[in-house]
């Protein structure tokens, strides 16, 4: 029996979520901690689907897209990481986690910011967490980062900035995607429109390191190739219960398509060690 997806959508604050519900082919399997995860910011829960598929086999697996992105309503102004976290948290309150009903929590780039503040804030809903790409950055690295990707993108005001994001993104993308995967990933990243910008903002204005030193949580730190490798190994120093797994040999934007079987062993190693 393959795994399931089911579609589906649940209330949060700001309207509906949409999530991407992966159902374990075995009865058996429904012991194991459900894994949720959350994905980078503009794209949208899409990001986890080889992943998601891999890791179901023997746990549900539910990949939500945050408010603005994907298929979920937009908040009515920037909700930074806080907002984010509270909505998400709520979204998982109404499939019936919480209240000692726990889950496990994966996030890359802007997802590893949610996860770490739904850890540092709601352990009675995360179990452990798993971060990759995290961004811990410095002022310096905060001021760099916002100049390039903060603001509106310059959707009316630029008419060929559709057609060089399309080029960077589909056409020129990286290897490791066929063409349609980069495709149907570019759409992701158009949907949201004007409001794209409100993922990067929330990672620039979020105070990383607090929320770090505040979990609790047995916390995995898997580096694969990025900008943020260093950063997220610095990490290591300001989490209590840190595990790092090295994997230099995945290029991180794509390794969720090009290695979803090897990212899922090294996660369900960590996810289901005795504590």
């Amino acid at each position: 029996m393959s795994v399931q997806v089911e579609r589906r959508y649940v209330d949060g604050p700001y309207g509906q979520i949409h999530v991407y519900d992966a159902i374990p082919p075995f009865p058996t399997s429904q012991l194991k901690t459900p894994l949720i995860c959350f994905h980078q910011s503009p794209v949208s829960g899409l990001q986890y689907q080889a992943f998601q598929a891999a890791m179901a086999t023997d746990r549900r697996v539910i990949c939500p897209d945050t408010p603005g992105f994907g298929g979920s309503d937009a908040p009515p102004a920037a909700p930074g990481i806080e907002g984010y976290a509270i909505a998400l948290a709520k979204g998982l309150e109404e499939l019936g986690f919480g209240e000692g009903r726990l889950v496990d929590v994966l996030g890359f780039h802007t997802g590893a910011q949610i996860c770490v503040e739904l850890a540092a804030n709601r352990p009675d809903l995360v179990r452990r967490q798993v971060l990759s790409s995290l961004a811990l950055l410095t002022d310096e690295e905060i001021e760099k980062n916002r100049s390039v990707f903060g603001g509106a993108r310059p959707l009316f005001a630029d008419p060929d900035y559709v057609g060089r994001y399309y080029a960077q993104q589909v056409i020129d993308g990286y290897d490791g995607m066929s063409p349609e995967r980069r495709l149907a990933l570019f759409a992701e990243r158009m949907r949201p429109g004007m409001l794209s910008w409100y993922g990067p903002e929330a990672v620039f204005t979020h105070d990383t390191k607090a929320a770090l030193q505040s979990v609790e949580q047995p916390t995995l730190l898997y580096i694969m190739r990025d900008t943020l490798s260093e950063n997220t190994r610095t990490a290591a120093s300001l989490v209590q219960r840190a595990t790092i797994y090295e994997r230099m040999d995945i290029h991180g934007p794509v390794g969720w398509d090009s290695h979803p079987n090897e990212i899922a062993a090294d996660v369900r190693r960590f996810l289901d060690a005795a504590l």
